[in-house]
Protein backbone atom coordinates (compact mmCIF):
# COMPACT_ATOMS: atom_id res chain seq x y z
CA UNK A 1 0.00 0.00 0.00
CA UNK A 2 0.91 3.69 -0.79
CA UNK A 3 0.40 6.38 1.49
CA UNK A 4 1.16 9.96 0.42
CA UNK A 5 0.44 12.82 3.40
CA UNK A 6 0.50 16.77 2.98
CA UNK A 7 0.26 18.71 5.71
CA UNK A 8 -0.24 22.45 5.85
CA UNK A 9 0.38 23.50 9.55
CA UNK A 10 1.65 27.29 10.27
CA UNK A 11 2.37 27.81 7.27
CA UNK A 12 4.26 24.98 6.25
CA UNK A 13 3.68 22.65 4.41
CA UNK A 14 5.52 18.85 4.34
CA UNK A 15 4.96 15.98 2.52
CA UNK A 16 5.71 12.34 2.84
CA UNK A 17 5.56 9.19 0.93
CA UNK A 18 5.15 5.50 2.30
CA UNK A 19 4.74 1.99 0.52
CA UNK A 20 3.76 -0.60 3.42
CA UNK A 21 1.88 -3.77 3.44
CA UNK A 22 -1.77 -3.83 4.69
CA UNK A 23 -4.26 -6.16 4.93
CA UNK A 24 -7.92 -5.49 3.98
CA UNK A 25 -11.36 -6.62 5.25
CA UNK A 26 -14.72 -5.75 5.17
CA UNK A 27 -16.54 -4.58 1.84
CA UNK A 28 -16.58 -1.59 -0.45
CA UNK A 29 -18.95 0.47 1.87
CA UNK A 30 -17.54 -0.96 5.33
CA UNK A 31 -13.59 -1.95 5.69
CA UNK A 32 -10.76 -2.03 7.62
CA UNK A 33 -7.12 -1.52 6.31
CA UNK A 34 -4.34 -2.53 9.43
CA UNK A 35 -1.07 -1.36 8.52
CA UNK A 36 2.29 -1.00 10.54
CA UNK A 37 4.72 1.94 9.90
CA UNK A 38 8.20 2.50 10.86
CA UNK A 39 10.09 6.25 10.95
CA UNK A 40 12.87 7.33 12.92
CA UNK A 41 11.02 10.26 15.28
CA UNK A 42 8.05 7.75 16.26
CA UNK A 43 9.48 4.12 15.73
CA UNK A 44 7.21 1.50 14.71
CA UNK A 45 3.96 2.27 14.94
CA UNK A 46 0.31 0.00 13.77
CA UNK A 47 -2.40 1.47 12.55
CA UNK A 48 -6.21 0.46 12.27
CA UNK A 49 -8.00 2.46 9.68
CA UNK A 50 -12.44 2.23 9.39
CA UNK A 51 -13.97 3.35 6.77
CA UNK A 52 -18.08 3.31 7.38
CA UNK A 53 -20.53 3.67 4.51
CA UNK A 54 -17.52 5.89 2.61
CA UNK A 55 -18.66 8.82 4.88
CA UNK A 56 -16.73 7.90 8.75
CA UNK A 57 -13.43 7.50 8.80
CA UNK A 58 -11.60 6.41 12.19
CA UNK A 59 -8.05 5.63 12.77
CA UNK A 60 -6.29 4.46 15.71
CA UNK A 61 -2.49 4.42 15.74
CA UNK A 62 -0.58 3.60 18.49
CA UNK A 63 3.35 3.06 18.85
CA UNK A 64 6.52 3.10 20.96
CA UNK A 65 5.15 5.78 23.63
CA UNK A 66 1.85 6.99 21.51
CA UNK A 67 -1.57 6.63 20.73
CA UNK A 68 -3.98 8.14 18.42
CA UNK A 69 -7.45 8.43 18.15
CA UNK A 70 -8.78 10.57 15.24
CA UNK A 71 -12.87 10.31 14.18
CA UNK A 72 -13.24 11.90 10.58
CA UNK A 73 -17.05 13.16 9.44
CA UNK A 74 -17.73 15.86 6.74
CA UNK A 75 -18.86 18.68 8.41
CA UNK A 76 -18.29 17.03 12.03
CA UNK A 77 -16.25 18.52 14.57
CA UNK A 78 -14.70 15.46 16.81
CA UNK A 79 -12.18 15.96 19.37
CA UNK A 80 -8.92 14.31 18.75
CA UNK A 81 -6.45 12.42 21.61
CA UNK A 82 -2.91 12.04 20.96
CA UNK A 83 -0.54 10.27 23.88
CA UNK A 84 2.82 11.32 22.91
CA UNK A 85 6.27 10.78 24.79
CA UNK A 86 5.94 14.79 25.93
CA UNK A 87 2.31 14.53 27.00
CA UNK A 88 -1.21 14.44 25.72
CA UNK A 89 -3.10 16.70 23.95
CA UNK A 90 -6.53 17.17 22.51
CA UNK A 91 -6.98 19.09 18.80
CA UNK A 92 -10.14 19.22 16.96
CA UNK A 93 -10.23 18.06 13.32
CA UNK A 94 -13.18 18.10 10.98
CA UNK A 95 -13.41 16.13 7.29
CA UNK A 96 -13.72 18.53 4.48
CA UNK A 97 -13.42 15.66 2.00
CA UNK A 98 -13.43 11.72 2.46
CA UNK A 99 -13.82 9.79 -1.11
CA UNK A 100 -13.42 6.32 -0.86
CA UNK A 101 -13.18 3.30 -4.31
CA UNK A 102 -11.59 0.44 -2.01
CA UNK A 103 -12.65 -3.36 -1.98
CA UNK A 104 -10.64 -6.49 -1.58
CA UNK A 105 -9.10 -5.80 -4.75
CA UNK A 106 -7.68 -2.74 -3.93
CA UNK A 107 -8.55 0.75 -4.67
CA UNK A 108 -8.13 4.28 -3.56
CA UNK A 109 -8.97 6.15 0.18
CA UNK A 110 -8.56 10.29 -0.40
CA UNK A 111 -9.40 12.35 2.93
CA UNK A 112 -8.63 15.64 3.82
CA UNK A 113 -9.35 17.11 7.47
CA UNK A 114 -9.16 20.50 9.04
CA UNK A 115 -7.11 20.90 12.49
CA UNK A 116 -7.58 23.33 15.05
CA UNK A 117 -6.45 23.82 18.63
CA UNK A 118 -9.30 25.15 21.25
CA UNK A 119 -11.36 26.71 18.58
CA UNK A 120 -8.06 27.83 16.87
CA UNK A 121 -7.59 26.91 13.14
CA UNK A 122 -4.17 24.84 12.98
CA UNK A 123 -3.76 23.75 9.51
CA UNK A 124 -4.64 21.37 6.94
CA UNK A 125 -3.67 17.50 6.36
CA UNK A 126 -4.28 14.88 3.02
CA UNK A 127 -3.93 11.54 3.05
CA UNK A 128 -3.75 9.66 0.02
CA UNK A 129 -3.85 5.36 -0.51
CA UNK A 130 -3.52 3.27 -2.92
CA UNK A 131 -3.82 -0.29 -2.09
CA UNK A 132 -3.04 -3.10 -4.63
CA UNK A 133 -4.03 -6.50 -4.20
CA UNK A 134 -0.83 -8.87 -3.41
CA UNK A 135 0.49 -10.78 -6.32
CA UNK A 136 1.16 -14.38 -6.27
CA UNK A 137 4.37 -15.76 -8.11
Amino acid sequence: MKIETKQRLDGDEEKLQVITHASFSGSRDDYTLIYTEESPEDGESKTELRCEKGEKITVIRFGEGMTTNLILEKGIRHASCHATPYGTFSMGVVALEIDSDMDEKGGTLHFMYATDIENSPLGEITFDFTLKPKTVT
